[in-house]
């Protein structure tokens, strides 16, 4: 089920909702967290039914090896079994052309790979059945993250039981929901379609064209992967639940160090936490330090797709965070503006190549499109490319002015559309920190409301989620 769908907003949660703050009266925690994982079941199991059988047997799997751990003092052994098992269902799945590909498996994978990983480690020392299912199910983050730590869940349902219905909390999660929801279903979604058609029709695109596809695409994946996530803390939220923040403005970092601080924190996080320092991280030398922060990005880029495209995407980012790294070394970050523009600007300018290898069908395509952009041959923008931003609700007001006969006027939402997102991403607060300071009035309802209303109305235009397919 999609968070951009009446199905979601007209009948799971209002259920969902109701179920859970109705169940949490009878003060029975046993009771809330079947409920819970029932709906977040059916949550998960609504576009594919065949999705929960395998997502009921990882669980029952994963959950007997951690109790096999339980009993053993030695606990590599069940470790390295689950490991297995969970990194070579994965692989069976996503990388020997599987007919189905269960939804948000690599999400929910690697949510029971640090539950194992954390159990080993000695930070879980019991963890029951019900509360395990609520960690790995939750339906907010089940598709497609946050990828939440065992910790960061644990004892949160406990806490939701015993703490007072939170108004204030309701409503600024719900303006973060209705934020997220406007990232994708208007911004997201309109840019998508320009880049649709960009990657379908390269030999049509002038360097003009390919410029506006490339930074279209880098902006479509921001606004579509973290508004995914802010609807996710947003639901989480209305349900007393905390999430782990996933994206804080990456795209205004000043390096590549700066932007993966921002950009999937999470998945950043787990990395970090399971692979890069079981490998030695920065404690075995400066050379063993870059190999390692390399075969970190190499592994980022299998994980998002078996292409080569991805694994370029990976060692690009790779590169130039060693590089950048190296160059850091002892030294402090420039203070200037100036600097930190130019450098910002770089970065942005590299981390937009990168994401045409990571978007394009293939290699040979991603090149394509950035020799369209060096050899300069510029012309009018693309008629057809420029109509996916013009949208009917604009173009009336268009019409209503009288301007739509200008000859120009074709390209008018194009450049407004564009040029709104990059302010946003460079100049706006993170969508979390503005929800979080929004208090409670009639105008900021209104603006919410107004927002809301025009999202729902796109719904029937609106595509899945980017990583439902990671």
């Amino acid at each position: 089920m999609l968070f951009n769908s009446y199905a979601f907003v007209f009948l799971f949660f209002p259920l969902f909702f109701i179920g859970f703050y109705g169940s949490k009266k009878f003060r029975k925690a046993l009771l809330t967290k079947a409920f819970l994982i029932l709906m977040s079941l059916w949550f998960y199991g609504f576009l594919n039914p065949a999705n929960v059988p395998v997502l009921l047997l990882s669980m029952v799997v994963n959950y007997g090896i951690y109790l096999w751990m339980k009993k053993k003092k030695e606990k590599k052994l069940p470790l390295v079994t689950g490991l297995f098992l969970n990194l070579g269902s994965l692989f069976l799945f996503k990388y020997t052309d599987s007919a189905f590909v269960p939804l948000g498996i690599s999400f929910f994978t690697f949510s029971q790979v640090a539950f194992l990983m954390e159990v080993y480690r000695g930070n879980i020392k019991t963890f029951d059945f019900w509360d395990y299912g609520v960690y790995i199910t939750f339906f907010p983050k089940l598709a497609e993250g946050p990828i939440a730590l065992p910790g960061e869940m644990e004892g949160q349902m406990e806490k939701v039981l015993k703490t007072p219905f939170d108004w204030e909390k309701f409503y600024r999660s719900l303006c973060l929901f209705v934020l997220g929801l406007a990232k994708k279903v208007l911004l997201a979604d309109t840019l998508g379609g320009a880049v649709d058609y960009g990657y379908a029709n390269l030999t049509a695109l002038n360097s003009g064209d390919a410029i506006i596809v490339m930074l279209s695409y880098t902006l479509q994946i921001y606004f579509d992967f973290s508004g995914y996530t802010d609807m996710a803390m947003g639901i989480a939220g209305m349900l007393g639940f905390d999430l782990p923040l996933n994206f804080n403005s990456p795209y205004k970092a000043a390096n590549i160090l700066e932007f993966w601080k921002g950009w999937h924190i999470t998945l950043t996080r787990f990395f970090t936490r399971y692979l890069y320092i079981p490998l030695g991280g920065n404690r075995k030398g400066e050379a063993r330090t870059y190999i390692n922060t390399l075969i970190v990005f190499f592994v980022s880029g299998i994980w998002h797709g078996a292409g080569i495209n991805f694994i370029i995407w990976g060692m690009l980012h790779g590169i130039l965070y060693v590089i950048t790294r190296w160059r850091m070394k002892g030294k402090k970050a420039s203070s200037g503006k100036i600097k930190h523009v130019i450098s910002g600007f770089g970065t942005f300018l590299y981390v937009n190549i990168a994401w045409v290898f990571f978007r394009a069908p293939s290699v040979k395509d991603g090149i394509s499109l950035l020799r369209k952009i060096a050899a300069c041959r510029f012309g009018r923008i693309n008629w057809d490319m420029a109509g996916y931003f013009n949208l009917d609700e604009f173009w009336y007001v268009i019409k209503v002015l009288h301007i739509d006969s200008w000859q120009y006027a074709h390209y008018i939402l194009m450049v407004l559309i564009l040029l709104v997102a990059l302010c946003i991403v460079f100049f706006a607060k993170n969508a979390v920190t503005a929800a979080g300071k929004i208090k409670p009035s009639a105008v900021n309802t209104l603006i919410m409301a107004v927002l809301f209303v025009w999202c729902v109305i796109t719904f029937s235009e609106v595509s899945s989620f980017i990583y439902f397919n990671f």
